[in-house]
This record gives structure tokens, sequence and C-alpha cells, in this order.
């Protein structure tokens, strides 16, 4: 359901000619109305009771805000393009009016018929809103969720760059004609992120985030990730078909692969999935230089890496690599930088190998090749 609020001085309507072959029988042909909240809803396939009630507070709620004299509920099939059937229609907007009847004076214009309108708009702040009534989501906060908590959700250098990762996956997996933002009423074959403000239920990270954002698809596809994950807690959906359109959570599909990754020993994220794919270790500050040199022929690779440049020694060094799940750690001592050579902790397979740049480059699997947002010196990344 979306509803497009208009807080008017004056509004009135009078039907004309019918719009469809069966429309509903009027109860009111005509209104003339002052201060009323005009709310022009869209009913969509799927709204049932539950859209109802929650359409309901969001008009009780702006209705309180304005304080309007009355509600008018008046169909208005413009603002989406996934329609629900006329007679359903009929019947979530005939309970919208049955549950609004005792709260507040509330007039529902007829279903399928064409009418001339007048409307003049306060034009105050809260004068024109639109909300899509979505049923309520609530989420406990699951054990599981600590590992999003881990990565820094929802606000970190990390978390940003894994949620444009995931749009970037996305982006190949779809393949769309082009693409747009904030646009949901995409044509077939184009993309669109969406930022919403969540309104409702608990704020958790991944899964309960604000702003939401969704990868909005023109077409109905499959998606090799599962329609639903669970945790500890909760049942939770990752993405859906509604209508002609394919709708895609980045947040969920983030915390998806962090499921599967805890699942292995030790738990590895996909390198593409990995905002640092190679950390470096100098062993003493004076292979820092050596380090670098490194780091910028990976670089070249599109490789995110960086330098722990940090006083510490080496088993501090090997541990914090560890903590933050980094994939590949390089070990780098006299011998590595007289030989050319890197020692790498290959994280996924638990194992330590001697490698060529090359080789270690040819090892990375990442098809994505998302940009690296954190800074090459350890030293300099904000730490909480």
């Amino acid at each position: 359901m979306i509803i497009l609020f208009i807080h008017a001085s004056d509004f009135g309507f009078s039907i004309k000619d019918k719009a469809i072959q069966n429309p509903e029988e009027p109860k009111i042909k005509s209104i003339d109305l002052k201060n009323t909240l005009v709310c022009f809803t869209t009913v969509e396939k799927g709204d049932d009771e539950e859209i109802v009630k929650n359409g309901v507070e969001n008009i009780l709620d702006i209705y309180n805000r304005v304080k309007a004299d009355s509600v008018v509920i008046y169909p208005y099939a413009h603002l989406s393009s996934n329609l629900a059937k006329p007679e359903i229609a009929v019947k979530i907007l005939e309970s919208l009016e049955n549950m609004l009847k005792d709260k507040v004076k509330v007039y529902r214009a007829p279903f399928g018929w064409y009418k001339a309108f007048y409307l003049n708009c306060y034009g105050h702040p809260l004068s024109e809103l639109s909300r899509r009534i979505r049923k309520v989501e609530e989420y406990e906060k699951s054990e599981e969720l600590k590992y999003c908590e881990k990565f820094g959700f929802p606000s970190s250098a990390e978390a940003a760059f894994m949620r444009r990762a995931v749009i970037s996956y996305l982006r190949k997996v779809l393949q769309p004609f082009y693409e747009s933002e904030n646009n949901e009423n995409v044509n077939e074959g184009e993309m669109s992120i969406i930022y919403n403000t969540v309104d409702s239920g608990r704020p958790l990270p991944c899964i309960n985030e604000n702003p939401r954002v969704l990868v909005v698809f023109g077409g109905v596809k499959e998606l090799e990730i599962p329609k639903e994950i669970k945790d500890s807690k909760n049942t939770i959906k990752v993405w859906w078909n509604e209508g002609n359109r394919t709708y895609i959570d980045v947040g969920r599909v983030i915390y998806h692969f962090i499921l599967n990754s805890i699942k292995l020993q030790p738990p590895t994220l996909p390198d593409w999935l990995s905002p640092i794919q190679v950390r470096l270790l100098p062993v003493k500050n004076d292979l820092v230089e050596y380090a670098v040199k490194v780091a910028d022929r990976l670089k070249n690779e599109k490789i995110r890496v960086d330098i722990d440049d940090l006083n510490d020694g080496l088993g501090n060094k090997i541990r914090r690599s560890g903590t933050e799940w980094i994939p590949y750690v390089v070990i780098i001592g006299e011998r590595e930088a007289k030989t050319n050579s890197l020692t790498v902790k290959i994280r996924s397979k638990n194992e330590q190998r001697s490698m060529s740049i090359e080789e270690l480059i040819r090892e990375i699997k990442d098809d994505v090749r998302e940009g690296q947002t954190l800074p090459l010196f350890y030293s300099k990344r904000k730490r909480g």
C-alpha cells in the first residue's frame, strides 16, 4: 500500500463516469470539506489486514500531527504498477474506512469511477507526505549479530565497503541495462538502489538498519542466494519478487555471507567481500618501505591491501589480523625482502606458504573488484 497524504484547507470531489466495468456502488457521489487530510491510496498485490492496521496507524499519526478535522480515503491507482485486483482493493479500502471510523470522521471516495476533484494544500512542512506501508518485521538480537558488530555495522568504513561490494556483486548477477537511484518504479531490465527510512522494528545491525538499502530490479529473477535465512533467533527475508520486480535487501545479503563464513574454521569471508584482502606484516620498522612497494604492486591489480605499521610484535600483528578475518596475511622479514618472496598465511586453508607476488595475485578470487576504502597504513585507521 502506498499513501500520498495532502493536508488540504479545501477539498472536494464529484463522480463522473465509470472507470472500470463493474465499479463500486457509490455511497458518496460528491463532497466538499475544509481542513481535511486527503489520503490518496494505492492498494497493491499482497496487501492484507496487517497492512491495513499499519496504514491506519500511519493515517492517525499524520492526522493528529496536522490537527485535521476529517480524513478522506481517495482510491488512487497512479502510485504503483503493482496493483491489487479491483475486488480486493475495494475490500482493503473498506477495511481502512471501518478501522478509522470509530476514531475520526472519515469519508471514502468510491472505487472504479472517474472523479473531478479540487484541492488547496496548506503548504506547511507536514502538508505533503507519502509513505509505503509494509508489514512490520520484528527481530530479536541474536548471538550471530555480534559478527556484524565486529565489522562496525551500521556506520563503519568496513560496513560501507561491504554494502558497495554487495551492490557490485548484484550488478554482475543482474546485468541491468541501466541503473538509477531511489526509483522504485523501475522498468524491465533496470536496476535501482533504494535508501529507505526504517521507522519500525528494533534497529539491528545488517538486518534492520537505517537507512535500509535495497536493490530493485525490473523483472523476476531467481538468485542463488536463499530467499530466507535463519540465525538462532530469527527467520529473515533476504530477497523477494513483487509484481514484475525483484527486491534484494543489501544488509541481509551481507548477513547471509557472514552466517556462511562462521560455519567455516576459521571463519572466512569470500575474497570479494573482505574489506582488506591482504595484510602486510613487516617484522621491523625498516622493512615498511619494502612493504609499501609490495602494496603498490598489489594495488595495481585492484587488490585491497594494508600494512600493519604499528610498533608491535609480530605475534600481536598476526593475532590482530586473525580477529579481523584478513584472508591473506603476508609476513615480511629480511629474507623475504632479499629474495623478493612472500611468506603467506592463507586463512581459508589454515596454511602458510612461500609465494611470489604473482602467485599471491592468482590465489585471490575476486570477480567484483570493488575499490578500497580503508587507509594503507593500519596506524591511520580509525579504530573504536
